[in-house]
C-alpha cells in the first residue's frame, strides 16, 4: 500500500519542498518534514551508500553528482556542464571569493523537479533515508573543523587579506559551521556576497560534508568597513546584525 499510486499522489499533493539554489552547482531542497531527523550524511558514489534508500534514489537521477542529506533538507550537487576553461586558478579564486554574479541558477528547475519527485517517492515508501552504517562512516565535528581551517588558511584568507579582511572558524556542531568575518570584511557592504557566493562555495568545494554555514559577525562593529565611493562614509551591509549565509534558530 505504501508504494501505491494513490499514496504517492497523496504525498505529492501534501508535501512541500522548497528549492534554495546555493550556487551554480548546488541547490538545497528543504522539506516540510524531517527526512533524516537530527542526523546527516554525505554521498557521492552509488556504490558506497551503505544501504541508504534516499541516497540511492537521488544518485540515480541523471545529472546528480552528490547529495548531502541533513534532517529536513538535501543539498544536491549536480554534474558540472561544459564551459570555457579557467583562466588561472588565482583569478578564478578571486572572482569566486568576491562573488561571481554569473551563477547559472536558471538551469536548476528541470533537475529540481526530478529531485523533488524522488524525495516524495521516498517519503511515501516510509523507509529511513540513511542507514546506521552510513551515519557511522561520517567524519566527526573535529575532523570537519580541521578541514575547514585548512581551507580557510590555504584558499580563502590569503585572497581576502589583500582586501584587508579574513574569516575564522568559531566552531563546528555536527556538520554545521559557525564563522566570523574580521578586518575589512566586518561591516563590509559586500560581506553578504563574499560569504554566500565566495567563501561558502569554496568551503563546499573542499569540504562537501559541510551542512549549514552561519555568520556570527557583528557587522555593525567593523573597524575597517567597506567604503562606498563618493559617499563620504563607510558602507554597511544590508545584512548587518544578521547572519548572511544562514540564520540559526535560537541564536538571534
Amino acid at each position: 500500500m505504501a508504494g501505491s499510486p494513490k499514496v504517492l499522489a497523496s504525498i505529492s499533493e501534501s508535501m512541500s519542498i522548497r528549492a534554495e539554489p546555493i550556487d551554480a552547482r548546488r541547490c538545497r531542497f528543504v522539506a516540510d518534514r524531517p527526512l533524516d531527523p537530527g542526523r546527516w550524511a554525505y554521498f557521492s558514489d552509488r556504490s558506497h551508500t551503505l544501504g541508504s534508500p534516499l541516497a540511492d534514489r537521488l544518485l540515480a537521477v541523471d545529472g546528480v553528482a552528490a547529495v548531502l542529506i541533513m534532517h529536513d533538507a538535501v543539498i544536491v550537487t549536480r554534474i558540472s556542464g561544459g564551459g570555457p576553461p579557467l583562466i588561472g586558478p588565482g583569478l578564478a579564486r578571486l572572482r569566486r571569493l568576491l562573488g561571481d554574479s554569473k551563477a547559472g541558477l536558471d538551469s536548476w528547475p528541470a533537475l529540481g523537479k526530478r529531485v523533488g519527485a524522488e524525495i516524495r517517492r521516498h517519503v511515501a515508501g516510509g523507509e529511513p533515508a540513511v542507514s546506521p552504517a552510513a551515519h557511522a562512516a561520517m567524519p566527526s565535528p573535529t575532523e570537519l573543523a580541521d578541514r575547514i581551517r585548512a581551507v580557510l588558511g590555504e584558499h580563502v584568507n590569503p585572497v581576502l587579506a589583500g582586501h584587508g579582511g579574513g574569516v575564522e572558524l568559531v566552531e563546528v556542531r555536527d556538520n554545521v559551521a559557525h564563522l566570523r568575518m574580521g578586518g575589512g570584511c566586518q561591516g563590509c557592504g559586500l560581506a553578504d556576497t563574499t560569504l554566500r557566493l565566495g567563501v561558502e562555495a569554496v568551503l563546499r568545494d573542499h569540504v562537501p560534508h559541510l551542512g549549514l554555514i552561519y555568520d556570527l559577525t557583528d557587522h555593525r562593529a567593523g573597524t575597517a568597513p567597506y567604503h562606498r565611493p563618493g559617499s563620504g562614509r563607510p558602507g554597511r551591509s544590508p545584512m548587518a546584525g544578521r547572519r548572511p549565509a544562514d540564520r540559526e534558530p535560537g541564536r538571534g
